[in-house]
């Protein structure tokens, strides 16, 4: 991803368009960053990877309140927490 500065987006702006039409450009004011302008052509992808994800947390959701009722169920305790993320490391890095 591309970053400019705000006052580079607003001194070239042309060139700043063509250029997120290409790629996402990140922009930046005082070295913190504050925007990304995307494509047009790339929302259609962001709603619908939205759309997966409320669906994936819905689904989530429904299945912990399940077990919940089931007495099916983990304390979330320091030890739980950290097994998880580094099963999650395991997952990434195998990918």
């Amino acid at each position: 991803m591309k970053t400019i500065s705000s006052k580079e987006a607003q001194n070239a702006f042309g060139s700043f368009l063509d250029t997120a039409q290409r790629e996402p450009v990140m922009v930046t004011r005082r070295n913190r960053p504050v925007g990304v302008m995307l494509s047009m052509e790339n929302l259609p992808a962001i709603f619908a990877l939205v759309d997966t994800m409320r669906e994936t947390i819905k689904s989530g959701v429904q299945s912990g309140l399940v077990d919940s009722k089931a007495g099916r169920g983990e304390e979330l305790t320091d030890t739980y927490i950290d097994n998880i993320k580094l099963e999650l490391r395991t997952r990434i890095n195998h990918k």
